[in-house]
């Protein structure tokens, strides 16, 4: 507890101190109900708030009293209420109305986490409405904080009389929570409430060598029939040959099920390289609303073929319909050095893009004199059927640097982070993750090879980026970046990218044994409307074999 203390004490200063926040307009962090209460609170009849106060515990921890501080300018804020903040020792009259933080000397405090004890031992968090008080306990200061950033997300920001909070008299919702993997300046946490195995070879002695890279995610939230809303479909890549399989879950990832395999009988190719999952928001040519798209790289006679791929049944069959980008023909010793890589499928104003890595224009010899290592590309369609003519995303004027793997989101202040790798790039080893913005899908300045992402200490990771950005966490939301490599951190950024701070990656990328794998080559990001975020990756499988298994963590921000 005094660690934690003091790890909390230098987070509370750090809030203090913070001044690299940017303004940011268009971000919020206020999460919908996630509906365990059984009324719609932003309906009924509020509590007045008039003659409340805030109550902390006299013993409060920095984080506690932290966590007290902030409640008091939220409320002030969306209720216009000015809450006075006592101490509970402090207090003769401990009949008047309160709001309590934490585990007070009120007699509502000690039977709320007596209650709440009784359910679970770790990680939970329960708010309860008495006659007079307002409980808010957790089992430890990052359970509290949780409870109050959800008190504060459900009913203070709902307020739309003043003084007043949208919360019933006879309030009472316990919750479980996950693991605390980071708290924020302005004490919000990220959470892991979900970890599970997606797939795993069954037998180590028997496989070897099997990769689940290019891990790929979404969650169903826009078909027709609403009860299929909420579904998740996981993928990943094959090397050797087999078509790439699609995974579902129907409890939000606690358990997985195979659905289906991708095959290309568009060009009875090798089918399997760098798969993308993707559902349609809106109705593309004949292509209607909900129609989910899967991209892949196939291989034919040295060729690279782009293929473009649906499902009308929620992924249980696909059709490869048409080729959005080939190279060729060529050698397979071609195929290997200047192909197509990595497809990423976006939409916004009626367009479907896809970007994508290219080799082409390789130049001569070693560097690539008079060309490009690599460059990204993309295109974009009005039908699916007919694709626009190449244009370009990042191209260096260096010949010898190589952006690479392009990660895309869509921030609350309306532009689109790229993230990609930049190997070569002067004076960093290996491939660092760069980042760049543009106002839409088709406005990216070609020159700009970005900013390499650097975390707190002047770190940055390298190869292989995923990205996402929710309205969760803040102001300006949040944005979070991670790549592959052992052990490589989750980086997230609290300004839409100016700066990041990084944590332990939410699944365990630490690397044993001497198998040939690439973990956390090409993970997969996703948020959901909610704000919730879907994470997936490739860490090794067995500790004596060099196979993978593709991994799930559910991230939620309070």
């Amino acid at each position: 507890m005094k660690k934690l203390r003091t790890i909390l004490a230098v987070l509370l200063l750090l809030a203090m101190t913070l001044t690299a926040l940017v303004s940011c307009a268009g971000g919020s962090d206020k999460k919908k109900d996630d509906g365990n209460s059984s009324d719609d609170t932003a309906k009924v009849p509020g509590i007045n708030l008039s003659e409340y106060k805030l109550v902390r515990p006299y013993s409060a921890s920095a984080s506690l009293i932290g966590i007290t501080s902030a409640l008091k300018k939220d409320i002030a804020e969306f209720t216009k209420a000015d809450l006075p903040v006592r101490v509970d020792i402090d207090e003769t009259d401990k009949s008047g109305y309160e709001i309590l933080v934490g585990k007070t000397d009120r007699e509502e405090s000690t039977q709320l986490l007596e209650t709440l004890s009784s359910k679970t031992k770790k990680q939970a968090f329960a708010i309860k409405a008495y006659d007079k008080k307002i409980a808010i306990v957790g089992l430890d200061d990052n359970d509290t904080l949780m409870g109050v950033r959800y008190f504060i997300n459900n009913f203070v920001s709902k307020s739309t009389v003043k003084n007043e909070i949208a919360m019933k008299e006879d309030f009472s919702f316990m919750k479980k929570t996950g693991d605390v993997l980071y708290v924020t300046p302005d004490y919000h946490v990220i959470v892991r409430e979900v970890d599970s195995t997606i797939f795993r070879p069954t037998d180590p002695d028997d496989i070897d060598d099997y990769n689940a890279t290019y891990g790929k995610i979404i969650k169903l939230e826009h078909q027709k029939d609403a009860k299929n809303n909420g579904k998740l479909l996981a993928t990943h890549e094959t090397t050797d040959g087999s078509a790439p399989p699609v995974f579902l879950s129907k409890d939000d990832g606690k358990t997985w099920e195979k659905l289906s395999e991708v095959k290309d009988t568009l060009n009875n190719g090798i089918i399997g390289y760098q798969s993308y999952i993707f559902e349609l928001p809106a109705d593309v040519g004949q292509f209607k609303k909900g129609t989910l798209l899967f991209a892949g790289c196939t291989r034919v006679a040295g060729d690279t073929r782009m293929v473009l791929y649906s499902s009308l049944d929620l992924g249980k069959t696909w059709t490869a319909f048409v080729n959005i980008d080939i190279h060729g023909p060529g050698t397979a010793a071609s195929w290997e050095s200047d192909g197509l890589w990595e497809p990423v499928l976006q939409y916004e104003d009626g367009r479907v893009y896809c970007f994508y890595s290219d080799e082409r224009i390789n130049g001569t010899g070693a560097d690539h004199a008079g060309g490009h290592c690599q460059r990204l590309v993309y295109k974009y369609s009005t039908d699916l059927m007919e694709w626009s003519e190449l244009k370009e995303c990042t191209a260096s004027e260096v010949p010898n640097e190589r952006p690479g793997m392009v990660a895309l989101t869509k921030m609350g202040n309306g532009k689109w982070a790229l993230a990609f790798e930049n190997c070569g790039h002067a004076g960093y080893g290996g491939c660092p993750i760069a980042l760049k913005f543009a106002d839409s899908l088709d406005s990216w300045d070609a020159a700009d090879t970005g900013t390499i992402i650097k975390n707190a200490q002047g770190k940055n990771m390298g190869s292989a980026p995923a990205i996402t950005w929710t309205p969760l966490g803040g102001e300006c939301g949040t944005l979070f970046v991670t790549a592959n490599g052992h052990n490589t951190p989750m980086y997230v950024s609290f300004d839409y990218g100016e700066t990041f701070v990084s944590f332990d990656n939410p699944i365990d990328m630490s690397y044993f044994g001497d198998g040939k794998v690439r973990l956390g080559y090409s993970p997969g990001l996703f948020t959901s409307k909610e704000g919730e975020v879907y994470y997936v990756n490739n860490p090794k499988a067995y500790e004596k074999y060099g196979s993978e298994k593709l991994a799930f963590a559910k991230l939620v921000i309070y």
